[in-house]
């Protein structure tokens, strides 16, 4: 059994694996929260995992303190902390310093050319949107990121006057009001951005959404989705694997 983490820019996942198949992932925000109480609550209840493998883009002092967590609860555990590279698991890294790529990235690769046959897109709908190609041969063909839907709208009000965050969900469409005018036209930049990659830049075959905001986003885009919520997850416990290394 492994347990699983991955640290992203807002929100902490984890999930324990047994057998190649993923259980009950949790989600908690790391901003918001008391997480490592949280985290260390959930973890004493469980049984000691024969390794932890772990992906971090946000900041490092967040990775050191869950593994110190991890540490405490079970010494000497295998804790394997999951970096971008020029190549894995038959795939190959389109950035010419391999490093600057970001692991969920690289992860959300890896287990799209293990999951998916044929030219394929993989975005990830978080605090960033980011989209990456890849062709059959397992090739990265690079990709895009652009702010995601909270962070248009917080950019938005920012810098402008007399406009307030509201959270509200409306009908996607022309507005007639303010607050559901940026409602819609964020969810329609993030969708135009997708479509636009996936028309012009590859003959893709399989589109997979990923992350907190996917499965909204996958209702107004003009292709075929389908939907991974743990897809950086089962990147992980590939790379763990060194599949088809």
């Amino acid at each position: 059994m492994s347990l699983l983490i991955d640290i992203g820019n807002t929100r902490i996942k984890w999930a324990l694996e047994e057998d190649d198949i993923i259980k009950n992932s949790i989600a908690i925000e790391h901003n918001k929260t008391d997480y490592i109480s949280l985290i260390r609550q959930a973890w004493v209840e469980i049984e000691r995992p024969k390794k932890i493998v772990v992906s971090c883009v946000s900041r490092k002092e967040i990775l050191n303190q869950l593994i110190a967590v991890a540490e405490n609860i079970w010494s000497d555990i295998n804790i394997i902390v999951a970096k971008s590279s020029a190549s894995k698991c038959s795939i190959s890294n389109a950035y010419k310093y391999a490093n600057k790529l970001g692991v969920d990235r690289w992860l959300a690769l890896i287990a799209l050319h293990h999951y998916y046959q044929g030219d394929s897109v993989v975005v990830d709908c978080g605090t960033a949107i980011t989209i990456d190609v890849l062709n059959e041969q397992g090739q990265h063909l690079g990709g895009m990121i652009s702010p995601g839907l909270q962070l248009m709208k917080h950019s938005l009000f920012q810098g402008t006057e007399d406009l307030s965050i509201v959270d509200q969900a409306f009908s996607v469409g022309l507005s007639n009001n303010t607050e559901s005018a940026v409602y819609s036209g964020t969810i329609f930049s993030a969708v135009g951005l997708i479509d636009k990659v996936v028309n012009d830049y590859t003959d893709c075959q399989t589109l997979v959404l990923t992350g907190g905001d996917a499965e909204l986003l996958s209702q107004y885009l003009n292709c075929k989705v389908v939907l991974e919520p743990d897809f950086v997850l089962k990147g992980l416990s590939l790379y763990s694997r060194g599949e088809f290394e």
